[in-house]
């Protein structure tokens, strides 16, 4: 089974272009990140990347994709929509799951509007019922396992919290027979640790991390994948984690890789690898040094 798996594509609007009235809200921190610290910049190829990783992806023909959020920088309709635009190609085709990031649920007003929802809602289909957590079942021997862990916060606040609701169906979910002999891995936003084996800061991590990984760890997860953080990294298990937590990073953001993951399972047990942008060639090709990349630890 091969899974692609990218993130945080951060299609942004032209802050010059945002309604006045749109700015009545935390939105207003997020244009100050654009105007005065650099943001607006390291996003300004968000689109054409994103239209090269989707020819990529065709190209690629994964069994499965996954995405971990962040396809907007300020949840304006005008960016989902421009994000629908440009991942088209790839939504139809029932082999792709997704989840919304932080930045998609960035104010309260927005979550109500239900954009993301109506765009995008079809890529939290499940294989069981009664989602969340949704469980995709791929092929014969692998099941994908996708929380919601975004909400609207306040304007200080970042992180991001599964619940208790949703950690008590995600341990019921790990021990449904559907699930009997099938690799597990886990998706979700936020990242449970940084790239130093360390809990991300409260304001801007998951705020129910511990409890996460012991769940997942006592249900048979073999690998956590998310996003939010820009930089790409590869945790195997065992440093800081019981489980190998895999981000591919921004997929578009300038100063980072701007990667996607390949994860591919077997008998022998998981592999990945990476394919990353560039920028001379307009395309994304083989990372064949990745860090981190080739076959996975087990869980410790």
């Amino acid at each position: 089974m091969r899974i692609a798996h990218f993130s945080d594509i951060h299609i942004t609007a032209d802050s010059s272009a945002i309604p006045w009235r749109a700015m009545l809200s935390k939105r207003i921190v997020g244009w100050l990140n654009l105007q005065l610290l650099g943001r607006k910049g390291d996003f300004r190829e968000a689109a054409s990347i994103t239209s090269a990783l989707v020819a990529d992806l065709r190209e690629l023909q994964a069994d499965h994709i996954l995405f971990t959020g962040d396809l907007s920088g300020l949840a304006l309709d005008s960016e989902f929509e421009e994000a629908h635009r440009l991942l088209e190609p790839l939504l139809g085709s029932g082999r792709i799951t997704g989840l919304p990031g932080n930045h998609d649920l960035y104010v309260p007003a927005a979550a109500r509007a239900g954009t993301y929802d109506r765009l995008f809602g079809a890529w939290e289909k499940s294989d069981l019922a009664d989602p969340p957590p949704i469980v995709r079942l791929l092929g014969d021997d692998v099941a994908l396992i996708a929380l919601r862990d975004s909400r609207p916060n306040a304007f200080h606040d970042s992180s991001g919290l599964v619940g208790a609701d949703q950690l008590g169906r995600l341990e019921k979910t790990l021990s449904d027979p559907a699930l009997e002999g099938r690799r597990r891995l886990l998706a979700l936003h936020y990242g449970p640790r940084r790239c130093s084996g360390e809990p991300d800061r409260r304001l801007h991590g998951l705020r129910d991390a511990e409890a996460l990984l012991s769940i997942a760890h006592e249900g048979g997860i073999e690998l956590v994948l998310h996003g939010h953080l820009h930089n790409r990294f590869v945790l195997p298990a065992g440093d800081g984690t019981p489980i190998t937590i895999a981000n591919p990073g921004s997929a578009t953001h300038s100063r980072y890789e701007r990667a996607y993951h390949i994860i591919e399972t077997g008998a022998e047990g998981i592999e990945l690898s990476a394919r990353r942008y560039d920028p001379d060639a307009g395309a994304f090709a083989a990372w064949e040094d990745a860090p981190g990349s080739g076959a996975l630890p087990p869980p410790a």
